[in-house]
């Protein structure tokens, strides 16, 4: 580390001008990044449930439907709501990138006469209804149909529906806005809401901008005034706050590069590298103002302070980037396996600017007075009291540190088993957002958003066939979560009823092809079948309910498929219970899988720069309590796990050991000055401890900005990483040495203390 400092400050204006040079690139790409708010992009496409789900998407439009959900002032059939659903329909099929419109007013309807049956238009566009009379009518006729109510409009006939087909040819995001400003224009005093996908990614981008124009300013602001607050220096603050700005404009940059866009967790990555990566600057800052004391020397100063600090520094940081890049592997939805990346390689080039830009950047400032403790600001003052205080307890008594310690670990460790895992992700959003009150809407007035879709094969005109798909549309309509199925059966029921053979299907392939050709060509229809009539799909939409459930559904179902599957008809299940169902089988084994690789890595990491086992065994005490004492906080508060929950071990494990690791870099110094294991921890405890409080405090309320986030996982993430910084900062400065002083561990071998002791000489 002495020739790399050397070097860094020897050669410090090329260092400065590399470095500038970059960011002004990487600066320059960041005009171009984008934001991927599609939610089926973030789950794996190689998932067979995933696949179906997509397919069936593009088949049967499911995916490229905008919804208009309509609240009337008391009830939809009005002769003026009537009028404005009929205006609205009409307009949106002018909008360009709609395929066409389905509503209340120009539906298929099969209406039973004296001759048989009459297919027509639900309500004659000609002829709206002028009167009460006729409204209460129509009313009275909708509701008694099931292929209306519930699908429509709501039992209560407060709402109704007005569905939009988009084009795949269009933007989604453009035509979303266009149906949103042209409902706005009417002025209608009905209230209007927007369901559907498309209208989903357009909530969700609003979000993720909301985030980045809200968060990352916050999270400077709070950095600044707490740097300010600890060193009483401008230059304390801007240093390390350029040095992560760098670092984050270069990593956000190369997203842009590589045409990674932000997801509502990748708009955290800001976040995450200002709260994390300040740490370095932090360290290297104070290291400079400790050791930089005199003007003439100050190049041979710099370099010895850089080489003093930068091997601590360089070991937290590969650690840190170790424990992103753990859970990147095997990771279920690719939006986890991308902030993994972009977060390692932030953190990454974070470490780089703080071994090379940062130290070249001090080494050009003037000395830097440090205050006396009588001036008037009386730096680290209550800070070094406390420090000394603290170290003469954890050599005084060791042991009793370490009892309480372990008692309050297995207090909770009790917490553990109620560990529970969360992964709707309509929840994930605040109760008040429009993406929430939309979907609750659809759940509590029209059964239910989260599709279930079975795909039907063989020959759909068969009764057989025909007569399978209704007993799997009877079954999930028997599902207290689910209120009503569909399929292509439902028409052919109501037109035998018409033709006076009863609600019943068609008993013969003829009648069947004969009703068929009746509605061909009606978009509802197409929704349900396809062309050559050899595949189909049976549709249902699920209520929000808990994980457990999704999963014994999706099971349920499947059993069923399994039964009814033949050699002339085959049965497959997709739908979000399914994704949910896969996704709730890999957090848990994400989880373990991050935690192990990232404890591996970072194990291994910490033998080859320190160089020895015992160091990096004890140094690893701290952040195993941590990780017990954060999940157990988990279980007890009943925080989930979910999409960004799943992080803290990675970060708990990567950032959490750096404590430790500076504590023990500092020790080690002093053991090989030829200090006793007692003035070793005292001084370590009062020096290191120094830096390692002011970050535990800076990262603690960087992460806490994520409390105004507009994902709630994102607001758990932020306190659960307070919380663990907490605890891994207090086990580095308390647990760690009470260890070592316990058993007087010295943590270097008798020859390399002559060998320091000779070179000092």
């Amino acid at each position: 580390m002495k020739s790399f400092s050397k070097f860094v400050i020897k050669y410090r204006a090329l260092v400065i001008t590399v470095c500038l040079m970059i960011t002004a690139v990487m600066a320059f790409f960041l005009k171009d990044i984008k934001i991927n708010a599609d939610i089926t992009t973030y789950l794996p496409a190689n998932d067979s449930v995933v696949a179906r789900y997509n397919e069936i998407g593009r088949n049967y439009s499911s995916n490229l439907m905008g919804i208009i959900i309509v609240k009337a002032q008391n009830e939809v059939f009005s002769v003026e709501t009537i009028r404005h659903i009929n205006e609205l329909t009409n307009s949106a099929k002018q909008i360009q990138g709609i395929e066409y419109v389905i509503s209340l007013t120009n539906v298929l309807d099969i209406k039973k006469t004296e001759d048989g049956f009459e297919i027509g238009r639900l309500i004659d566009e000609s002829k709206l209804p002028a009167t009460r009379e006729e409204c209460t009518k129509i009313k009275e006729y909708v509701l008694s149909k099931p292929l209306y109510k519930g699908h429509l409009v709501s039992s209560d006939s407060r709402y109704t529906v007005i569905i939009c087909k988009f084009s795949p040819d269009f933007d989604k995001n453009q035509v979303s806005k266009n149906i949103k400003d042209m409902v706005a224009s009417k002025n209608f005093p009905e209230k209007f809401y927007f369901e559907g996908l498309p209208y989903q990614l357009l909530s969700i981008m609003d979000f993720v901008k909301k985030d980045l124009l809200l968060l990352t300013p916050l999270i400077i602001l709070m950095l600044s005034l707490i740097l300010f607050a600890s060193f009483r220096s401008f230059r304390g603050v801007l240093v390390p706050v350029i040095g992560v700005g760098m670092g984050v404009i270069w990593s956000m940059g190369l997203m842009s590069i590589f045409d990674i866009r932000l997801s509502p967790i990748s708009d955290a990555i800001p976040v995450v590298l200002f709260s994390v990566g300040c740490a370095y600057g932090i360290h290297v800052y104070n290291r400079f103002r400790m050791v930089v004391r005199t003007p003439e020397d100050k190049m041979k100063q710099s370099a010895e302070a850089l080489s003093r600090i930068g091997t601590a520094v360089l070991l937290s940081g590969i650690t840190t980037v170790m424990g992103f890049l753990s859970f990147i592997f095997g990771a279920y939805l690719t939006i986890i396996f991308e902030f993994g990346v972009f977060a390692a390689l932030g953190v990454l080039f974070i470490l780089i600017l703080s071994i090379t830009f940062i130290p070249a950047l001090l080494s050009y400032f003037p000395v830097e007075k440090i205050h006396k403790p009588n001036a008037r600001y009386k730096i680290y003052h209550p800070l070094d009291t406390f420090l000394t205080k603290l170290a003469d307890i954890i050599i005084t008594h060791p042991r009793k540190i370490l009892v309480v310690s372990s008692i309050f670990l297995l207090l909770m460790a009790a917490g553990i088993p109620f560990l529970k895992n969360k992964i709707d992700i309509l929840n994930y959003f605040r109760p008040h957002t429009d993406i929430r009150i939309s979907a609750s809407i659809m759940n509590n007035e029209f059964g239910g958003s989260l599709p279930i879709m079975v795909r039907v094969r063989g020959d759909i005109q068969d009764p057989a066939t025909l007569t399978k798909m209704k007993k799997v549309k009877d079954y999930l309509e028997k599902q207290p979560e689910i209120r009503k199925a569909s399929y292509v059966g439902d028409f052919l029921e109501e037109m035998n009823d018409c033709m006076g053979e009863g609600k019943c299907l068609p008993d013969t392939r003829e009648k069947v092809s004969n009703l068929l050709f009746l509605i061909e060509g009606d978009e509802m229809l197409k929704q349900m079948i396809n062309a050559d009539k050899t595949e189909a799909i049976i549709q249902a939409y699920m209520r929000n309910v808990e994980t457990k459930r999704y999963k014994e559904l999706f099971s349920s179902v499947n059993n069923l498929l399994s039964e009814l599957n033949s050699p002339e008809v085959s049965f497959t299940q997709t739908g979000m219970p399914g994704i949910y169902s896969n996704f709730d089988d890999s957090l848990m084994k994400n989880l373990l899988q991050s935690l192990i690789l990232a404890l591996v890595l970072i194990f291994i990491c910490m033998v080859v720069l320190l160089r020895s086992l015992r160091s990096s065994f004890v140094g690893m005490i701290p952040l195993l309590f941590t990780i017990i004492i954060i999940f157990g906080f988990m279980g007890i508060t009943g925080i989930a796990l979910d999409i960004c929950t799943i992080l803290i071990a990675s970060i708990t494990v990567g950032a959490g050991i750096d404590y430790a690791i500076h504590f023990i870099t500092e020790y080690k110094h002093h053991i090989l000055q030829g200090k006793s294991v007692e003035d070793a921890i005292a001084f370590a405890v009062r020096i290191s401890g120094k830096p390692i409080c002011i970050n535990v405090i800076t990262v603690m309320l960087g992460f806490l900005v994520l409390i105004f986030a507009n994902l709630i996982p994102l607001l758990n993430f932020g306190i659960l990483i307070a919380i663990t910084m907490f605890f891994s900062g207090l086990g580095a400065i308390t647990i760690l040495p009470a260890v070592i002083s316990l058993f007087k561990l010295k943590l270097v071998k008798e020859s390399d203390i002559r060998i320091t002791r000779i070179e000092n000489k």
